[in-house]
């Protein structure tokens, strides 16, 4: 019994991760941006200026070819701008005031979207739900350690 409930506890997992990926792809569509120049755009803004592409191609395990086009698109769209950093080697890469606004625009759509999917939920769920994830998260890095790690950055 407790096998088969794991298994519809995975499923459950799945499903609802593919579901939200969905609801967010749509929503970041819908404001102009692709899902990968999305990130990316997160990215920046939360560090701030960057030096590195090859910081970006690893932190979101992606080529350096995708970073460029991808960069490219947000340069071009007025998201980012890029100058030659100090040893001439880099791109010094910063987010412009239209970014921002576009940043916190996303932000806003999350927001409302993560109040919508939690609405009814008593606060005593929610916090057995983070209780959940919790031990989840845990086992991972439980098993990771004895077993085999895979993806360092999951």
């Amino acid at each position: 019994m407790k096998e088969e409930l794991v298994s519809r506890a995975i499923a459950g997992m799945i499903t609802t991760d593919r579901m939200h990926k969905s609801m967010i792809d749509a929503k970041i569509n819908d404001i102009g941006l692709h899902r990968g120049q999305h990130f990316i755009l997160m990215h920046i803004a939360d560090e701030g200026a960057l030096a590195s592409q090859k910081e970006i191609a690893e932190r979101f395990n992606i080529s350096q070819a995708a970073v460029t086009g991808a960069l490219r698109k947000l340069e071009t769209d007025g998201y980012i701008s890029r100058s030659l950093g100090e040893d001439n080697r880099y791109n010094r890469i910063e987010i412009t005031e239209k970014g921002r606004e576009m940043v916190e625009r996303s932000r806003k759509l999350f927001r409302e979207t993560d109040r919508y999917l939690f609405s009814g939920f008593t606060e005593e769920e929610l916090l057995d739900y983070i209780s959940c994830l919790e031990k989840i998260r845990a086992n991972i890095e439980s098993y990771r350690k004895c077993c085999g790690s895979g993806k360092e950055n999951l």
